[in-house]
């Protein structure tokens, strides 16, 4: 027998290897030498010539099935997962054959990872920062396409959607993700189109939903001053022509447009509002009378009546029409045989311009009503009417 430390000749292992080939060990043997090998190390010599001498080599369906099957049940302490999962940094930079990474999809086509199974990535993943977080470049466009290509026509179960709705419901996103989702969106869906059953669907989901104040502020704030373009106002006015509100819609939008806080928006909105937008010619020459006399005004304040001229501090003065504002019924013209502008117009518009001088005047201000011909034939005669209220 050899003596411990001689080294057995090329040609003496391999006439060792053929008369071994084919032969199969009991599983006595098989254990006397396992137990023989325990708590034994392989030098990092031994451990090079045992990986280069299985390089290449592939080990048979009956094997790896062998190989499996012994490993099932097992688990690694944790000093072996820790040296396998620094072994597995020589894989950095490599890349996975087409054949591989068929293999590696068909065998995992099916499988279902356990709970604890996920509950334990999870917790190992919790506080790691992902390893693409912030990188741009990392995918080749080719890579980007094939990613593409594979999610087409792919639809999750509604298992799966619920499943994801679930584990997002209550969290909120960071400002920087809200940021990030609203710059990446425009280009997402440019020159895409929802298909009618997206669209029922949306509408379907939407049906019913009350959006909250803070909702309903946020899009506001993001609208304004936002114009859509001529297409979109088309398209619009396109979607709604020959369309009717059910009469339930029609109770709805009575209702909410006589509440007293719609109300008083739309009457806080109207005073922002110049009708007509441009100046009258009565107006231009009543403005054009007090430039010439030096007199500082203001045009059309945002106050009740929103008065023709405002002179510091509390004097209103309203340019009226004669026919508009009805002097030439108060002269006795009988209009009762026009259909829209007959008595009853003319007389709610003068109660309409007696409430609101009454008002201002119970607010303090000085109101000061010019008729059309007073402005026109008696200019002097109005500007002395105004400077007595200065």
């Amino acid at each position: 027998m050899a003596s411990k430390g001689t080294k057995l000749s090329p040609e003496t292992r391999a006439k060792i290897s053929a008369s071994l080939t084919g032969r199969k060990q009991s599983a006595e043997t098989r254990a006397k030498m396992s137990a023989s090998m325990t708590g034994k190390k392989f030098s990092p010599e031994h451990r090079a010539k045992i990986s280069a001498s299985l390089t290449g080599r592939k080990q048979s369906a009956e094997t790896r099935a062998k190989m499996s099957a012994s490993m099932t049940g097992k688990k690694f302490s944790p000093e072996h997962r820790a040296k396998m999962s620094a072994s597995h940094v020589g894989m950095k930079g490599k890349k996975h054959s087409a054949e591989t990474r068929a293999k590696i999809s068909a065998g995992n086509t099916g499988k279902k990872i356990s709970p604890e199974t996920r509950a334990k990535i999870s917790a190992g993943n919790t506080g790691k920062i992902p390893w693409n977080k912030g990188k741009k470049g990392i995918y080749s466009a080719e890579h980007r396409a094939e990613i593409s290509a594979w999610q087409i026509g792919r639809k999750r179960s509604p298992e799966t959607r619920a499943k994801i709705s679930a584990s997002k419901t209550g969290k909120k996103l960071s400002p920087e993700h809200r940021a990030k989702l609203s710059a990446n969106t425009p280009r997402f869906w440019q020159g895409k189109k929802r298909s009618p059953e997206t669209k029922a669907k949306l509408s379907a989901i939407n049906t019913g939903k009350k959006l909250s104040p803070e909702t309903k502020a946020k899009l506001i704030a993001s609208l304004t001053g936002r114009k859509p373009s001529p297409e979109t106002r088309a398209k619009i006015s396109a979607s709604k022509t020959g369309k009717k509100h059910s009469p339930e819609t029609i109770a709805k939008l009575k209702a909410s447009h006589n509440k007293p806080e719609t109300r008083a928006k739309h009457s806080a909105h109207r005073l922002t509002q110049i009708i007509p937008t441009k100046d009258t010619k009565l107006e231009i020459e009543l403005q054009r009378l007090l430039n010439t006399n030096n007199i500082q005004f203001t045009k059309h304040k945002p106050i009740l009546g929103q008065p023709d001229i405002f002179i510091e501090p509390n004097i209103c003065i309203f340019a009226d029409g004669d026919y508009p504002h009805g002097w030439n019924y108060l002269q006795g013209k009988d209009y009762s045989k026009y259909r829209a502008l007959n008595n009853e117009h003319f007389e709610k518009i003068i109660k309409k311009d007696q409430s609101v001088t009454t008002r201002l005047e119970a607010q303090g201000y000085k109101v000061l009503r010019l008729w059309e011909h007073e402005i026109n034939r008696e200019p002097k005669k109005c500007l002395n009417r105004i400077r007595a209220l200065l």
